[in-house]
């Protein structure tokens, strides 16, 4: 039994003579007592490798300390033991703070914080690495207590050692004797070493270590006692005595320390301690006669570091403008290697040390250079679809079965198990039109599980459902779907929401959960995945959809054994199953031997391998500063290794190791070595290269040293060749390029040659990128017939639908003819409420005509009364109901009751003082309802266009010269009438109304009509802003103000002052209008002579017949209109459809500018008279 250690510089032979040494014996005698070659959990696949075909290869091993443990258990006994991973060790953490809160004098106020148990789940693994238990802490408690009270700010560590050593000891309790977790493998390992009776005669090489923790040298203890012979290597550059030992500035300070504890470890144990051997070749074999990364690994820990004036093009040093850039410039690197100088890509090694940041940029960057490679870094489970499964199912049945939950749940493809024949594209699209049902119904809770059917009604207005006959076919067809459907989705989410609330402790809960997955049949679906995986080429694919069901099953498992009889609530079960699935992590191994290997930098071990990239070298990053442990300070560390507790190093040690493990990657590649850094984040801020990177310059003046460009255009023609890696990336390449020369930038020849070669190989493609390049973001326009088929032979269109058009032809085009609209959500729109208001005056406006009143008797008391009947009437009817949905909405209805009420008793107000009166109400016109005709036009190509629509209110009264009418309009937000709007075609609809009233007086009244005006009546209910108390005359003409009308009435002193009596002179408060005292009108007056309102009438015909004629034609143009910084995309829902962008051309607003009101006036008459 000996030990013997193996120091050397990296590079200098030590794994190689491991290795060599194992082989010799192996070709001497293929079967013999066991060779363990012992290596980090990262260098055993390469070891493995490396030995892989050896002869007596059943003789040679190569572990890690944990497969070492896993072997040497099942045969001298120990795995009987449950094994319990982190998660189940956080879940008795979570428990013990619970039960013990009352008695924690620290950990108590910190226990409920996010990330605590995670913290303190660290800091027991710390502290069993260490091999310091409940009972050491106890032990030297005093001592401890004294060291804290001579340390400034370290008040808290009795108090810490008080509530670890609660927790801790009862942690260790509960594990002893049944329970196994990853902390105690190698100290049980360690006692039972002796028993295995395949060790006796074994030799042990232990390699790729720098340190090892306590457990691990009680492993070593045991082996020497065990074994014929360990051999240990240490990255040393001298040995070190007992009378010169190691400075902590020495690079090689900590392996210094490993290799004073192993002798004195030996020598305890009572075994020989062979001679050491040094490793010191000249000129180091792993480096050849590649002198340049020979002196980076000689000289590296010197200050100053001699130069390097020999070639050294073998070292590249890089800065870029970003991550991306930099990965992408690497990825070409690789590229160039293979195809160039014959590397494989299982000879390149790429190492991070910020691995978060870079690991989507590898995914994306290396898949578009189509570069296999292998992240070694286990991802989470977290996103999979069976762990979201999970998480949204206990989501939907604690909250009450909301949409966003229960719709996750669907779209994992896992909650509904499939039918005979069924396709999944089809059912997809089934559950799409379920989900756009229940979204627009407001559906949750008690809902989803009710006996009555859902029913399926197209909402077309509150208008419509005042008048709804009886379900279409296709309604009850949809129905029907819709129904079986729900019954499918509720079934197992009811079954788990039932055996969930039966449950009573964790036990049951885990088995209400088992059998929900059982339900929906997750094993043989996830073979199914996995199968389909492996045939589409996905190996991680499909090794992680295995790899899924059993973690889930373990976590389950763990959750029995450590909260197995707990009675915990539903929401802190699910919190707890939420945790344990944050933990969960994918374990894939390389399922390529010719892959490049990408990897963490402090974890990486890659041992002999041709070229290394080393990217992310930034200053903060490389070396980085350690954050402190939430547990325990750096000082209360310090204060426990003064009574002799040994922990993990502090921060300042760490910060000292990093130069070790700088070293270790810099000196790891035998070929070419690349080092780099990003000069920004993805957000534009700026990075700093690390010292390191100078230094590297400094050392070989001679390196490559470039700035990483990003583009071709950015670098010499005759370097732009390296940006040509395959054709699908010099497709994506010259796409770029081609854009920059259609802005007249200059372009090399040589991408015309890759344009020509493309062309050949991948026209299809190359044609249709090429024509993004000169995409003009324009329609053309539709065909006459294909016109015809989207509008009809008769066009029937209300005037909002012209004045769409106006705003733009494409918003048209997508709203009438693609019938286009936005997904319909269950909540109260602005157009909801103004058709309740509609029909809510409409009804009190009828009541007055069935008690034959006049709206001027009517009393402010008696409006609120109709007011509140009107509206609990109209409440079923609107939007499926909405307003008796909840408390809050039940609220707006009294609210808008009162808004109701109170424009009901201003326009009684209103009344009284005019002698203008309501002559028809809700008039239809075009409806075919008994009401008006439609106001038809004739377009230039014949087709007949029919304007239909429904006016609130005519009001009339009799002038000197016949009958008189206006054209009331209610509006539940302010909106006057502009007549630059009117005649850019924006607001057409109360000219509209009034021609087509005017236009059928006669029959409709009895006698013909003139024009009395347009007005819009605002319904609300304002509040007013005082700044002093009010009389309650004073507040009731205050708000009857706020109800002044705006739009356009005739210049006649004597009609307006029929409509407000008591106007004589000054401003109407009814009115928009003020009369002099002469009876002319000021001009800010909004009126029009009789004259004026038949060319407005006239106008707005031919804009109709104008209108008309370009939709048949097939205007479909792109283009919205911008007048006073408004346009008509603030509010549209067409923007992803029409993706109007100004830089994009042609990209232009129809800028409408207001023209001169005479100018504009007499455009008007002169089109006016073309009707």
């Amino acid at each position: 039994m000996s030990l013997r250690i193996i120091a050397g510089r990296a590079g200098s032979g030590k794994s190689a003579q491991c290795l060599t040494e194992i082989r010799d014996q192996l070709a001497t005698s293929p079967l013999g007592s066991p060779l363990i070659y012992m290596v980090p959990p990262q260098m055993s696949f390469q070891a493995e490798q490396t030995l892989a075909g050896q002869q007596g290869m059943m003789r040679a091993q190569v572990l890690s300390f944990r497969r070492l443990a896993w072997n040497v258990l099942r045969e001298a006994g120990g795995l009987a033991r449950i094994h319990i991973d982190s998660t189940g060790i956080r879940m008795a953490l979570r428990r013990i703070l619970a039960n013990h809160a009352g008695e924690l004098k620290v950990f108590g106020r910190a226990a409920s914080r996010a990330g605590f148990v995670e913290q303190l789940e660290g800091m027991y693994c710390e502290l069993m690495r260490y091999n310091v238990g409940a009972d050491d802490l106890e032990a030297r408690r005093a001592a401890l207590i004294e060291a804290a009270e001579s340390l400034e700010g370290a008040g808290f560590l009795p108090d810490k050692l008080h509530d670890m050593q609660l927790i801790f000891g009862e942690l260790e309790q509960m594990l002893a004797g049944r329970y196994l977790d990853s902390e105690h493998y190698l100290p049980l390992l360690a006692s039972r070493l002796s028993d295995v009776r395949t060790l006796e005669g074994a030799n042990v090489w232990i390699d790729g270590f720098e340190t090892f923790t306590p457990q691990e040298m009680l492993v070593i203890a045991s082996l020497l006692r065990t074994v014929n012979r360990v051999t240990v290597t240490l990255p040393l550059d001298r040995i070190y005595g007992e009378a010169d030992g190691p400075n902590e500035l020495d690079l090689f300070y900590t392996p210094a320390v490993a290799y004073e504890r192993l002798v004195r470890l030996a020598r305890e144990s009572g075994v020989r301690v062979e001679d050491p051997v040094l490793l010191s070749p000249a000129l180091p074999p792993r480096y050849g006669s590649n002198q340049a990364l020979a002196h980076i690994e000689a000289h590296w820990s010197e200050r100053p570091a001699p130069q390097y004036e020999g070639d050294a093009s073998v070292i590249m040093l890089r800065t870029a403008a970003n991550r991306r850039a930099e990965v992408d410039a690497t990825a070409r690197r690789i590229v160039a290697l293979v195809r160039e100088e014959g590397y494989r890509f299982r000879d390149i090694a790429v190492v991070v040390r910020n691995f978060d940041a870079y690991e989507h940029v590898f995914t994306t960057v290396f898949a578009d250079y189509d570069l296999p490679f292998f992240l070694d870094e286990k991802r989470p489970m977290m996103h999979h679809p069976l762990t979201e499964l999970i998480r949204s199912a206990l989501e939907a049945v604690r909250y009450g079965w909301k949409y966003d939950a229960v719709f996750r749940c669907v779209k994992t493809d896992l909650l509904l198990v499939p039918q005979e024949k069924e396709e999944l594209p089809v059912l997809r699209h089934s559950l799409d039109r379920l989900e756009n049902y229940v979204l627009a119904h407001g559906i949750e809770g008690y809902r989803w599980t009710q006996s009555d059917s859902w029913t399926y009604r197209i909402y077309r207005g509150l208008d419509a459902e005042l008048e709804a006959g009886d379900q279409s076919t296709d309604e009850a067809r949809v129905e029907r779907e819709l129904n079986t459907l729900r019954h499918r989705v509720a079934k197992p989410l009811a079954r788990l929401e039932e055996d969930l609330g039966k449950a009573k402790t964790v036990r049951a809960m885990c088995e209400a959960l088992y059998d929900f997955l059982l339900a929906c049949e997750i094993p043989g679906r996830l073979e199914t995945w996995s199968e389909e995986a492996r045939v589409n080429g996905q190996p991680e694919q499909a090794r992680g959809h295995g790899q899924v069901w059993q973690a889930v099953i373990t976590l389950m498992d763990q959750l029995v054994e450590v909260l197995g009889d707990e009675k915990l609530t539903l929401d802190l079960f699910a919190d707890v199953v939420d945790a344990g699935l944050e933990d969960l992590k994918f374990s894939l191994v390389p399922p390529s031997f010719d892959q490049v290997l990408i990897g963490q930098l402090e974890r990486s071990r890659f041992a002999n391998v041709p070229c290394v990239f080393i990217l992310g070298v930034n200053d903060g990053v490389i070396p980085a500063r350690p954050p402190e442990s939430g547990m325990l300070s750096d000082a209360e560390r310090e204060a426990l290794t003064a009574t002799g507790i040994e922990l993990a190093p502090g921060g300042r040690r760490r910060i000292l190791d990093e130069e070790l493990m700088l070293y270790r990657a810099l000196a790891s590649p035998r070929e070419r070595l690349w080092v780099s850094c990003p000069l920004a984040d993805e957000e534009g801020k700026a990075l700093l290269p690390a010292p390191a990177l100078k230094r590297l310059a400094e050392m070989v003046p001679r390196a490559d040293q470039a700035f990483a460009a990003d583009e071709p255009g950015d670098v010499p023609e005759e370097e732009q060749l390296s940006f040509i890696t395959g054709p699908a990336r010099a497709l994506s390449r010259l796409i770029g390029l081609l854009g920059q020369w259609n802005k007249g930038y200059a372009l090399a020849p040589l991408w015309w040659d890759v344009y020509n070669a493309l062309y050949d190989r991948n026209r299809d493609e190359l044609l249709l990128l090429t024509r993004g390049l000169f995409y003009r973001n324009e329609e053309a326009r539709l065909p006459a017939p294909i016109s015809k088929r989207l509008y009809g032979e008769t066009i029937r269109a209300s005037v909002s639908r012209m004045e769409k058009y106006k705003s733009c032809p494409f918003s048209h085009f997508a709203t009438y003819g693609l019938k286009l609209k936005e997904r319909e959500l269950y909540r109260l729109e602005a157009p909801d409420i103004g058709q309740l208001f509609h029909a809510a005056l409409k009804m009190v406006g009828d009541r007055l005509v069935e008690q034959n009143r006049e709206w001027s008797s009517l009393e402010a008391d008696q409006a609120h009364a109709l007011a509140k009947e009107m509206v609990a009437e109209l409440t079923p009817k609107l939007q499926k109901n909405i307003l008796l949905s909840s408390r809050r909405n039940e609220y707006l209805s009294h609210k808008l009751t009162n808004v109701v009420g109170r424009a009901a008793a201003v326009l009684a107000v209103q009344a009284r003082r005019s002698a203008f009166t309501p002559r028809a109400l809700e008039v239809a016109f075009g409806m075919g309802d008994g009401g008006l005709p439609a106001l038809e036009v004739e377009l230039a190509d014949g087709t007949r266009m029919q304007l239909i629509g429904r006016i609130d209110r005519v009001d009339g009264a009799d002038g000197p010269g016949g009958l008189l009418l206006r054209v009331l309009d209610y509006k539940s937000s302010a909106k006057g009438l502009a007549l630059e709007d009117v005649y850019f075609g924006l607001s057409l609809q109360m000219l509209v109304y009034l021609d087509v009233v005017l236009e059928n007086a006669e029959a409709f009244f009895g006698q013909s009509a003139e024009a009395a005006g347009v007005l819009y009546f605002h319904v609300h209910n304002p509040m007013l802003a005082a700044s002093r108390p009010l009389a309650d005359d004073a507040i009731e003409a205050e708000l009857h103000k706020q109800f002044k009308m705006k739009g356009l009435v005739l210049a006649d002193p004597d009609v307006v002052r029929m409509m407000d009596n008591q106007l004589d002179t000054g401003y109407s408060d009814m009115l928009p209008v003020a009369l002099k005292k002469d009876g002319s009108f000021y001009s800010s007056a909004r009126v029009a002579t009789a004259e004026q309102f038949t060319h407005l009438r006239g106008y707005v015909r031919t804009l109709m017949r104008e209108i008309g004629t370009e939709i048949t034609t097939g205007d479909v143009t792109i283009a919205p209109y911008w007048r006073r910084k408004r346009t008509a995309c603030t509010y549209c829902s067409f923007k992803p459809v029409c993706q109007f962008d100004p830089l994009i051309e042609p990209g232009e607003y129809k800028v409408l500018r207001d023209p001169e009101s005479d100018v504009m006036w007499s455009e008007m008459e002169r089109r006016g008279g073309e009707r």
